[in-house]
C-alpha cells in the first residue's frame, strides 16, 4: 500500500475486481478514455466529491501531456510486443515485461499528478449508493468533456466499474445513475 497516495491504493483494489479491468480497457480502446481518470471519478465519488466541468478540465490538463507523451507510447510498445510474441513468447517476453513495468510506473506517476491536482476533501462516510451517484456524475462529466456518447455496451462497462468500486447496485439505481 502507498500511504502517500490513497488514490493509487483505491485504484489497484477496484481495478483488480472482476470485470473492472476489462470494462476500463474497453472504454479506453473505444473512446480513448484514460483509465486513471475513470478510477479517479470513482475515488472522488467515494470521498463524496462531485467534479464539475471546470474541475475535470483542470484534471485532464494536468495529465494530458504525460498521458500522450509517456503512458500511451509505452502502452503501444507493450501491445506491439505482445502481438509479435503471440507465437514466440520467449523472444520478446522479458522486454515486454520490462515495458509493462515501466508503463505501470508511468500510470502511478500520473495518479500522483491527479491526486496533487485534485483538491480532495477529507473522506466522508456516506452510503455506497450516494458515493456511486457522485462517481457516476463524475464519469458523466468526463465522458462529456471527452466527447464520448456512451451506448448500451459502454453503459454496461461503466456499471461494471461502479459495481467494482461500490458493490452491487440495484438495477434501477444503476440505470438512473447512468441515464439509460
Amino acid at each position: 500500500m502507498d500511504s502517500e497516495n490513497p488514490l493509487w491504493d483505491f485504484s489497484l483494489a477496484v481495478y483488480g475486481r472482476p470485470g473492472v479491468a476489462e470494462a476500463c480497457l474497453a472504454l479506453q480502446d473505444r473512446h480513448g478514455l484514460d483509465v486513471n481518470l475513470l478510477l479517479l471519478c470513482c475515488w472522488a465519488g467515494s470521498q463524496g466529491q462531485r467534479l464539475g466541468a471546470t474541475d475535470m478540465a483542470r484534471l485532464l490538463g494536468s495529465v494530458g501531456d504525460w498521458q500522450r507523451r509517456v503512458v500511451a507510447p509505452l502502452r503501444g510498445v507493450r501491445r506491439r510486443l505482445k502481438r509479435q510474441s503471440d507465437g514466440d513468447a520467449g523472444r520478446h517476453g522479458a522486454l515486454r515485461q520490462a515495458v509493462k513495468d515501466c508503463e505501470l510506473d508511468a500510470e502511478r506517476i500520473e495518479q500522483i499528478m491527479l491526486r496533487d491536482a485534485l483538491a480532495a476533501p477529507a473522506a466522508r462516510s456516506a452510503p455506497a449508493a450516494d458515493q456511486a451517484a457522485c462517481a457516476a456524475a463524475n464519469m458523466t462529466v468526463y465522458l462529456e468533456l471527452a466527447g464520448a456518447s456512451p451506448d448500451a455496451a459502454d453503459r454496461a462497462h461503466l456499471e461494471a466499474i461502479l459495481c467494482g468500486a461500490f458493490g452491487p447496485l440495484p438495477r434501477e439505481a444503476a440505470e438512473r445513475l447512468l441515464r439509460r
